[in-house]
Order: structure tokens, then C-alpha cells, then sequence
């Protein structure tokens, strides 16, 4: 009978956590980036035999140390090595050494490929010490099927079918804001979604489960739309060791009376050196943060096809990304060319992201522009649009106030925001309307095929 290796699962502490307590394994560390593999590598715990396994959540913050580089090289040194399918769909290649899973990986394939009988007793624990960065302990069970979640987790995937609630690992739904110019309404939007998210869930017992992360750091206007100061991104890089869910929500802003959490950009761009906040320190955050939210919105700078925020954050790390438009024959030419070439293969110079992450939302729509719906989707047809936000003007007042909090929204705006959130969070909980809205089914929803729900 093959010796049970010590297994090193990166990417995914949920998973570690889950894998520990099968006591299949004498010892089960994890590592959320390269950084952490590299250390727990210097350290000298993981002991004889190893194998490895590398999930989406995986933080390459170590030039030359992307996941393909590691994987070989390890697979090449007599490690056994699984890698998730994510990482061959995004183009990296790999040793015929390496294992490449699929979206599912049961946990029966997963001890098959150890050479360990899913019935067979445990192994003896080893004098192992404790992993470097031990998650935890929750109160769950061992899953039978899925070693790894094939996507994010929502609530509906956390209910049985019995109807009770099922024990898994939180993995939080990241909604991306984004657009490849500026002045649309990115932060607006992105903040009054994160509001109107997180009052909703509140309402439904979900208090506290909406983070909005603001990565345009070099603006960081969050702060302002919000009216608040701090705790700010700096903070977080005061954190000695890793980062935790407590530690990152330690330094997170929170308006109690809405149940929404912030990571505020830095205060002045002074303070906002891009060797000190990039996208790596953002990627280890957000891994973080899936783990702690059930939803995370996200902020962005403009999205040029090559600003590495962009790149190397947004497009990989995004669940939807949600587009704002506005009413100008001009911009959504641009925003057109700018659509197909984020959608293009990465190996064409594209940014290589699925279309069904994309969704567009006309903003600041008026009447009397001469570009309404109708025209929006004759330039960019194709497209899956899901609401018109008007050009409101209780809206701007809220805004120029920083009120944006405290705004009481008319219910046709109430019922648009509803609407985007139904379709970017994928959350159940979104497709049950307020009172207000039930009956209403105004014209653009119906060009829009939104219904009368």
C-alpha cells in the first residue's frame, strides 16, 4: 500500500482544511500565493513524500512563479502535482507529469491518485508540525464528492435537498465594474449596487456579507461617494504575516447601518505607490475576501486592454464584469472595438475573457440626446444588456452630498438596480421583488427582454 503523502494544497484553504480532516494525510498545508510556497518550502515542514495541488485561487506574486512554472518544475523532481483546469483554459501548459483536473475533482479520484483506497484507515499522524498558516477550524463535515468547488459557491449551492443547509466552503462572488473610458459612472454604479446589495441581504438575515474593494487607488474616490476617511489599503500593508479574513477585516470601513464593509483606496496619491499597491497585493486580498463575503464589488480604474490592474486582477479574478455605457454615439464605438478585444483569445493579444461574464448597463440615460436603448444595441449588438439608469438628478444631489448611502432610490431605479444585481451575483435571493416593483414593466425593460418581474 503506497505511503499517504504530505499535501500541499495552494490556492484554496478551504479545500486544505477539508483534506485535513479526512485524517487521510499526515499533514495537509496550504499556501494562498508563491510567496507562501516559497516560505513554507525554506521552512522545511513539509516532509517526505509531498504531492502538491494548485486551485484558481492561487496568488502568482513571485516573478517567474506562475503556477505552470511551479507545477513542472516540482512534477519534474519526482512530486506527484494536480493543477486545476482553470489554469490550461487560461493557456499555461503543462509536463505530461502533471495532473490537469477538471471543473469537479471528487474526493475518491483524489485519494485513487495517492495510491490511497477510499476505504482504508487513516494513516497514522506523523510528528508534523502545525502548517505555517493553519485555517481555523469550522464546524462542517467532510464532503464525499467535490475535493474542490468547480465555481463560486452561492447560497443556493449551500441548501440540500432536503432543504437544510449544507455544510461548504465559502467562496465569495466578485463583481467587477469596468470600463475602458472614464467619466461613465463606474464608481457610482459600483457603489450603489454595493448599497443596495448589501441593505437587501441584510434585510434577509445576510447582515455584513457585501465587501465593495476599491483598486483605483490612484483616485480612490470610494472614500468620498461614502463620506469616509479610514481604515484604508495602507493599513492592510502594516499587517505582519499572512493575511486572514480577520486581519484584512480588521482594516476594512463599515457602515453598520447598512451592513456594507469597504477597503478604502489611500488617502492622497502620494501615498499611492504602485510598487507597494498593484495587483499582487490586491489578487492575495481578494483571496481573502471570497472566504470572508458572499459578494465583493469591485472598483476599477479605466480598463485598457494592457493596464495590468486590468490584466492581471480584474479579467482572472472577476466572476461578472458588469459595463457601464453612456448615451454617445462616439464612446460606444470605442467601447465596442474595446468589447471585442477583451473577448478576443489571449494568444491574439485579447484579453481572453468569456462573453458571458460581460454585461452592459446604459447610464445616465436621457430622452433628450437622440441615443436611447434602442440605438445602444444597434452599435453594440450582440451584447446582453441589463438595465437603463437615467440621468437622475435626486441621484447627483445624493452624490455631490456624499449620501449615496442614505439614498432612498424612486422605484423605477430601485427596479433597474434589482435587475443588475439578479443577473451579475447570480444570488437567489435577488429574484424575489420588493413590493414596489411587482407589476411594474416599463419599456425599456421589455427592449431589454427583462420581463415584468
Amino acid at each position: 500500500m503506497a505511503t499517504a503523502p504530505n499535501l500541499v494544497v495552494a490556492g484554496e484553504p478551504g479545500v486544505a482544511r477539508r483534506l485535513r480532516k479526512t485524517g487521510r494525510f499526515p499533514a495537509v498545508f496550504d499556501a494562498a500565493s508563491a510567496a507562501e510556497l516559497r516560505a513554507l518550502s525554506k521552512s522545511g515542514q513539509v516532509g517526505s513524500p509531498a504531492a502538491f495541488m494548485f486551485a484558481p485561487g492561487f496568488v502568482e506574486d513571485v516573478p517567474g512563479a506562475g503556477v505552470a512554472v511551479l507545477a513542472n518544475g516540482l512534477a519534474g523532481s519526482g512530486f506527484t502535482v494536480l493543477v486545476h483546469g482553470f489554469f490550461t483554459e487560461r493557456g499555461d501548459v503543462f509536463d505530461p507529469k502533471v495532473r490537469v483536473t477538471g471543473r469537479q475533482l471528487r474526493l475518491s479520484e483524489l485519494l485513487a491518485t495517492f495510491g490511497i483506497p477510499e476505504s482504508a484507515p487513516p494513516p497514522a499522524p506523523q510528528a508534523t508540525p502545525e502548517p505555517r498558516h493553519p485555517t481555523p477550524p469550522r464546524p462542517e463535515t467532510v464532503p464525499t464528492s467535490n475535493a474542490w468547488p468547480s465555481r463560486p459557491t452561492t447560497p443556493a449551492d449551500r441548501r440540500t435537498a432536503a432543504g437544510t443547509t449544507a455544510p461548504v466552503a465559502r467562496r465569495g462572488r466578485v463583481v467587477a465594474v469596468a470600463s475602458a473610458k472614464g467619466g461613465v459612472g463606474k464608481t457610482s454604479t459600483t457603489v450603489s449596487l454595493s448599497v443596495h446589495a448589501a441593505k437587501h441581504l441584510r434585510t434577509v438575515g445576510r447582515a455584513g456579507t457585501v465587501a465593495l474593494v476599491d483598486t483605483n487607488f490612484q483616485q480612490a474616490d470610494v472614500a468620498r461617494y461614502l463620506n469616509l476617511e479610514s481604515p484604508t489599503i495602507l493599513d492592510v500593508l502594516q499587517e505582519s504575516g499572512a493575511l486572514s479574513a480577520q486581519s484584512v477585516r480588521n482594516h476594512l470601513a463599515h457602515l453598520p447601518e447598512i451592513g456594507l464593509y469597504a477597503l478604502l483606496g489611500p488617502p492622497d496619491p502620494i501615498n499611492a505607490d504602485p510598487a507597494l499597491i498593484n495587483s499582487a497585493l490586491y489578487r492575495r486580498i481578494l483571496a481573502v475576501l471570497r472566504a470572508a463575503f458572499d459578494l465583493v464589488f469591485i472598483d476599477t480604474p479605466v480598463a485598457e486592454l494592457y493596464h495590468t490592474t486590468f490584466t492581471d486582477l480584474i479579467l482572472p479574478e472577476a466572476d461578472a464584469i458588469l459595463v457601464p455605457v453612456e448615451p454617445n454615439r462616439v464612446t460606444l464605438e470605442a467601447a465596442r472595438s474595446w468589447l471585442r478585444a477583451i473577448t478576443l483569445p489571449q494568444h491574439s493579444r485579447g484579453g481572453g475573457i468569456d462573453p458571458e461574464k460581460l454585461s452592459l448597463i446604459l447610464n445616465r440615460a436621457r430622452a433628450d440626446v437622440d441615443c436611447g436603448p434602442e440605438d445602444v444595441m444597434d452599435l453594440l449588438p450582440g451584447w446582453r444588456f441589463v438595465g437603463v439608469i437615467p440621468d437622475d438628478r435626486e441621484w447627483m444631489q445624493a452624490v455631490n452630498n456624499r449620501r449615496l448611502g442614505d439614498l432612498r432610490s424612486s422605484p423605477d431605479l430601485e427596479a433597474t438596480l434589482y435587475d443588475i444585481l439578479r443577473v451579475v451575483t447570480a444570488d437567489p435571493v435577488f429574484e424575489t421583488a420588493t413590493p414596489s416593483m411587482n407589476g411594474r414593466h416599463t419599456r425599456w425593460r421589455q427592449l431589454l427582454g427583462l420581463g415584468s418581474k
